[in-house]
Parts: C-alpha cells; structure tokens; sequence
C-alpha cells in the first residue's frame, strides 16, 4: 500500500469517528466550559481540527487559500478564521460559538479536498519541499506527520472532554 493510500484511510476512519463524536453532543455540551481548567471546549477543538486540515491540505500542500476563507464558510460557521498557521490560542478558542449544522457541512467539503488532493498527490511530490507550520519541510513529511496525526490528538481530546461530561467518549 502507497503512504498515500494509508494516509487516506486513516483520515477516513478518524473523520468518521469525529463527526459521529460531534453528532451526539448537544449545543450545549459542545461550547461547555470547565471552570477552573485550562482545557478549550469540544467546539473550539474540533473547530481548530478542522480548520488547521484545510490549511495544511490546501495553503501548506498545495499553495493555495483555505476553503474557510475562499468558500465563504467563516460567514456561514460563524467562527473567525484564526490565521495561517492556525493557531488555538485562548482568546480564539474562548471566542467560537459554532453554527450547526454549517461546520459540520464545511468539516464534510474539507475531508472530500483532503481526500481528493492525496488521491492524485503523486509519489515525486512527496519529495517536493514546502513551507509548514515549522518551517521548510517535505510534502511527504507533511502529510505523513502532519496531516495523518493532528486530527488523531484532536479526537482523543473531544473523546475525553465528552466523557468529563457525562457521555460516551470515542463511539466504540
């Protein structure tokens, strides 16, 4: 199996796993903060997983703007886009009152963008460099490191926060 084909599978089963985290958590519960604590709220996390793929996948890959900023998703989510990288500051975080179902609709055009543009990334291009989030780096590094691992770390953090508030974690 090529990295590519690897890379894609993995996001599918994580993707999968988020949005039917996302879907059993209430408004209420996903902008839910825990007093006292330094943890975001499962809306602000899963906001920055999602916004920090389309900027990896496009701006970081494939040198072009983010579906948030060029699709008119920031109008229709209602979050603020916070920058390239985008980073999850406390201010950001505090700041996000996600519009449902708009993210979640974005999330979905972000996942197929992802999807397509590893689908036809071609071996050669895994050894071109760009620049990322730490500096200049490989594509292949990119998606290998980057891209396949963020939304993982993320999922793992909704999952715990989930069950600080009573409910199931990961779905399985």
């Amino acid at each position: 199996m090529k990295v590519q084909e690897t890379i894609r599978t993995q996001l599918d089963f994580w993707h999968g796993t988020v949005e039917q985290m996302i879907a059993e958590c209430t408004g209420d519960i996903l902008h839910k903060d825990i007093a006292g604590s330094t943890v975001n709220s499962i809306a602000s996390t899963y906001a920055h997983a999602v916004i920090a793929e389309d900027v990896i996948s496009q701006t970081f890959l494939q040198r072009k703007p983010s579906l948030y900023q060029t699709a008119g998703w920031e109008s229709k989510a209602g979050i603020a886009f916070p920058g390239v990288p985008p980073a999850m500051t406390t201010d950001w975080a505090s700041s996000v009152k996600m519009s449902l179902p708009a993210f979640p609709e974005y999330a979905k055009a972000v996942y197929a963008a992802t999807d397509a543009y590893l689908a036809g990334v071609s071996d050669a291009e895994l050894d071109r460099t760009t620049q990322g989030p730490f500096g200049e780096t490989t594509i292949g590094w990119m998606i290998s490191a980057l891209l396949a691992t963020h939304p993982v770390g993320h999922a793992g953090e909704i999952a715990a926060l989930k069950g600080v508030h009573g409910l199931k974690g990961l779905p399985f």
